[in-house]
């Protein structure tokens, strides 16, 4: 079973594949660069009136876009901007935005690129612009550019914009549609190296064992993919934290299967699969892991039949 797409939001992805295909392919030279943020791509988001789309046509739409945008190597913070900080401040900065995720001394996906972060402060949501804050750039595998304040910000210099509870939920939107995309990517380069790579004159998808564990990751994928729509279509925090939950709590199967049916090659930086499987690795263990995401769950659907 498959969701169909209006005309309109099937416009909007055609035009974001066409608009990523650019970067759909690496250049030569750029495999070891784990972290690859590509401010041309962020600006012409921003130009064409994508960052609006959460604003404009609405989050489901907008989470179409995060997910279509997460199948490239290269990376946006669409996803914070589109998402939660259209849902939290009503507007979005053309520039990159960095959501913090726990303590602030700790590095944080985003950062070292961003012109503005999100981040809680005193129980409350805030928007904090980081022209003249210092940041540290720190060196990651995982596919993001990371990065850490060198200093306590000044939080009176911040904008609430929002709760505490909404903040997480619109993450873990956020956070699921960059898990289902990364996973489809990862899901999709695999499927044609089964097709090409042989061993024992066969092809190495034609064996059953491989198959059944593809189709497994491919339905991992999908489910990601429906449960982040559905989370941004209905504004439920519940939903929210089922979508985080279940992106969370499978990239382990994901990364262990794909990787091996790339075999030496898929771990390698010479080959695209890591940038998404570590972006993966990164996105699992963001506002509380799938631990996390399951105890908000529960406390939600607590507090609600309480």
């Amino acid at each position: 079973m498959d969701m169909e797409l209006t005309g309109e939001q099937q416009l909007l992805v055609d035009a974001v594949e066409n608009l990523g295909a650019r970067w759909r392919t690496m250049p030569p030279g750029h495999e070891r660069d784990y972290a690859h943020y590509e401010p041309s791509l962020q600006n012409a988001l921003a130009q064409d009136g994508f960052l609006r789309a959460g604003l404009d046509m609405g989050m489901l739409e907008a989470a179409l876009v995060a997910i279509e945008l997460s199948r490239l190597p290269v990376v946006t913070s669409f996803g914070a901007s589109a998402l939660v900080t259209a849902a939290l401040a009503g507007g979005v900065p053309d520039g990159p935005i960095a959501i913090v995720s726990g303590d602030w001394r700790k590095g944080q996906r985003m950062l070292s690129v961003a012109t503005h972060a999100l981040a809680l402060h005193a129980g409350q949501a805030v928007m904090l612009d980081l022209a003249g804050v210092a940041v540290e750039p720190i060196p990651s595998v995982y596919a993001y550019p990371y990065g850490r304040f060198v200093d306590e910000p000044d939080w009176t210099a911040a904008v609430p914009v929002g709760t505490d509870g909404k903040l997480s939920q619109w993450a873990r939107v956020a956070l699921a549609c960059e898990a289902a995309g990364a996973a489809q990517a990862a899901v999709a380069l695999t499927v044609e190296h089964v097709k090409e790579r042989f061993a024992f004159g066969r092809a190495i998808g034609s064996y059953q064992a491989v198959q059944h564990r593809l189709a497994q990751c491919h339905q991992i994928a999908r489910a990601m993919r429906f449960l982040a729509l559905y989370a941004a279509w209905s504004g439920e925090p519940s939903a929210a934290d089922i979508a985080a939950t279940y992106a969370q709590d499978h990239v382990n199967k994901l990364a262990f299967d794909l990787h091996q049916f790339n075999g030496g090659m898929g771990v390698t930086c010479e080959y695209q699969l890591h940038f998404f499987t570590y972006r993966l690795r990164a996105l699992q263990a963001e506002f509380g892991g799938a631990d996390g995401a399951a105890i908000g769950l529960f406390n939600g659907l607590w507090s609600a039949a309480a």
